[in-house]
């Protein structure tokens, strides 16, 4: 079971970046920064997955109080932070002639960048005063 849900993760993924590629046709620079931010983010879910794997694998909870709670932390901070971030796009985006989709298309990778960022930067630091 664990083995199909991977090989239809992969092929989805496979199949998506062969779409992107044939898309465009060239690639330029824009192209290849989203695709790298894409990728970032498909890295940082991979490794949540597998350390959630391995959590559960070694017979621990997958998630413990302290996870929950840098995850809650991340979350409410992120959440503040992407307010500024759709306020600067806004200002911006009403000097550039963007279109709608490419707005909330860099909004929505935005905001998983601030919560990936949130979450190591509380991961390595951790909390005072849990």
């Amino acid at each position: 079971m664990k083995k199909s849900i991977l090989a239809v993760i992969l092929s989805i993924l496979i199949i998506t970046g062969l779409w992107i590629f044939r898309s465009s046709g060239t690639f330029s620079n824009i192209d290849l920064g989203q695709s790298i931010i894409i990728l970032v983010l498909v890295g940082f879910a991979l490794l949540a997955a597998f350390r959630r794997y391995m959590s559960v694998k070694q017979a621990e909870p997958p998630e413990d109080e302290l996870s929950k709670l840098i995850q809650q932390k991340a979350s409410s901070l992120s959440f503040y932070i992407s307010l500024y971030l759709w306020l600067i796009i806004s200002y911006y985006s009403s000097k550039q002639n963007f279109e709608t989709e490419q707005i909330i298309g860099y909004g929505i990778i935005g905001m998983a960048l601030i919560f990936a960022g949130t979450w190591s930067f509380l991961k390595i630091k951790g909390l005072k005063n849990v």
